[in-house]
């Protein structure tokens, strides 16, 4: 006789029943049935859980750069908005006399002349003081505060030469400045040539007043061509007119 467990299911009424007869091996595979399905059932939760979670993240993720777009979005409203605000402060510092533009000048030469000559002006050789012109052209704009030089506007390509013998003590790019040289004349004396379009010298060469050093341009912060022109006096910017003859300062 098989062993077991009889269920019998009857009715409200008794009027009917039902009779189910069930061995161990039986009871056994329902239960292992029961705890395999669920155990599915938890693992499924879990990974749906997760899923969710996950799911969840990638939203907040999406909101997160989409709020970052908008802050940069932002910063490069301000950025054009201060962009705009230097310009017109510019132009206001031009309008009051504060800051004077270099006028555009239409160019009479396209390239360097082999039958140029040096300017004529008294030199100091002795001294070897900076008192040559470095170039031919109008005093845009004079020494004052913030401006530590004085511009000179020329045609494009007109040459540039230096104010004095001495030694060159540095040359490249400058945001501001564009391609600039720096020389050195004494223990107390430099020039700077700013905006120029071409060096026509190197580091540590040795030059002679009024050779051709390179040409005027616009480049850095320029809006026509010009030579932006230094003199130093132990370090110390001093306005150049004061060591130029006579006549070029009228």
């Amino acid at each position: 006789m098989k062993k077991g467990y009889s269920i019998v299911i009857t009715s409200d009424d008794s009027t009917s029943s039902k009779h189910y007869f069930l061995t161990k091996k039986s009871i056994i595979f329902i239960s292992i049935l029961v705890i395999v399905i669920t155990i599915t059932a938890v693992v499924a939760a879990l990974n749906y859980t997760s899923v969710s979670v996950k799911a969840m993240e990638v939203d907040m993720l999406r909101r997160r750069n989409a709020r970052l777009e908008q802050e940069f979005a932002k910063i490069e409203e301000i950025r054009e908005d201060l962009r705009i605000a230097e310009a017109d402060n510019r132009k206001i510092k031009v309008m009051l006399g504060i800051e004077k533009t270099p006028e555009v000048v239409e160019p009479s030469i396209t390239e360097i002349s082999p039958n140029y000559t040096e300017i004529e002006v008294l030199k100091e050789i002795q001294e070897n003081i900076p008192s040559l012109l470095p170039t031919m052209g109008k005093v845009s704009r004079q020494f004052g505060p913030g401006h530590y030089g004085i511009d000179i506007a020329a045609p494009q390509f007109s040459p540039v030469v230096v104010a004095a013998s001495g030694i060159v003590n540095g040359t490249g790019w400058d945001s501001l400045y564009g391609n600039y040289i720096v020389v050195e004349h004494n223990k107390n004396y430099s020039t700077f040539y700013g905006h120029l379009n071409s060096i026509e010298v190197f580091d540590g060469s040795r030059i002679s007043g009024g050779q051709i050093i390179g040409t005027v341009g616009s480049t850095g912060r320029s809006t026509s061509p010009h030579l932006h022109y230094e003199v130093r006096f132990r370090n110390e910017p001093v306005d150049p007119t004061g060591y130029l003859p006579f006549f070029v300062q009228l």
